[in-house]
């Protein structure tokens, strides 16, 4: 007997599954029909798990205007070289899945279909034709880390280059423990400041913007804003690092938690189209925790 070799291996093992032969367009234009979904990125260290709708998936090089209340996609065109749709299973009471895979057959972001037009949507994506065309250039990302912007900084992340991330985005004040983000997110859940949350796995970064209402600390850090949810592991955060980029509103902070081979695991940060309130708010509590910037 062939044990299963990777996730992907694993899921069609134990689940009942179609592969759908989907390319990264068509699939961005799909997923919003789904309407309702449970979508979820984890990376081994940090997760983040909403309840919605998918706003349309953009690209890296895109715009990118993370829309409240909805699920927010960030790909790489390369990341998903699978997708699997899985069949409900009722003794593990699990509803129908979508499933995305990397070509390691690594799962970089899951959904739970809940919708009634779900089931539907599935079939008409299984008749789907693929584009033929050609996969669009990879990011340019500036050499000078002085140059790099907001969203340049967001697909930096997603693309988990672990060596050009410790390149371009620079501290803006000198990295730390994982505590005075615990902080920050007391803080920020305290004064009602609205903030962006991210998770990135392998091509693929899944983002959502709200105000946090709970904080729960432990072995895990859990985070609850309005349908969506963000945890991370502390253990596994090596450090925090605050990095100032160009953002719509002049310089803006973001915080990465950085694990200890230098990955991204997670970020803090004003994603998509915020208020100019917000984003002094924000700055300003990110200066009483870390400390002003250099």
């Amino acid at each position: 007997m062939t044990l299963p070799r990777t996730e992907l291996d694993l899921l069609l093992a134990n689940r009942v599954g179609t592969r759908l032969d989907l390319d990264p367009d068509s699939l961005a234009r799909h997923l919003p029909l789904l309407e309702e979904v449970v979508a979820t990125t984890a990376n081994g260290s940090a997760l983040i798990t909403e309840l919605g709708t998918y706003a349309p998936p953009t690209f890296a090089g895109e715009a990118f205007a993370v829309r409240a209340g909805m699920v927010n996609l960030r790909l790489s065109r390369s990341a998903v070289s699978s997708l699997i749709s899985t069949a409900p299973d009722d003794d593990s009471r699990e509803p129908a899945g979508l499933w995305m895979f990397d070509s390691g057959g690594t799962a970089v972001h899951r959904s739970h279909l809940v919708s009634e037009p779900a089931a539907l949507v599935v079939d008409v994506m299984e008749l789907a034709p693929r584009s033929d065309g050609g996969a669009l250039p990879a990011p340019d990302f500036p050499d000078d880390p002085g140059e790099l912007d907001h969203l340049g900084l967001l697909d930096l992340v997603t693309t988990g280059d672990a060596d050009l991330l410790d390149r371009l985005a620079r501290p803006s004040v000198p990295q730390s423990g994982f505590l005075p983000v615990v902080e920050l997110l007391c803080a920020l859940c305290e004064h009602g400041v609205p903030v962006g949350f991210a998770v990135p796995n392998r091509g693929c970064l899944q983002a959502s913007v709200g105000r946090v209402d709970h904080v729960e600390t432990g072995e895990v850090v859990g985070v609850v804003s309005g349908p969506a949810q963000f945890a991370f592991g502390p253990a596994d955060v090596g450090e925090l690092r605050v990095v100032r980029t160009h953002g719509v509103h002049g310089r803006m902070s973001t915080v990465l938690l950085i694990g200890a081979d230098g990955d991204c695991l997670g970020l803090l940060g004003q994603l998509g189209l915020p208020s100019a309130e917000a984003v002094t708010a924000w700055e300003r509590m990110v200066a009483d925790v870390f400390g002003p910037p250099r």
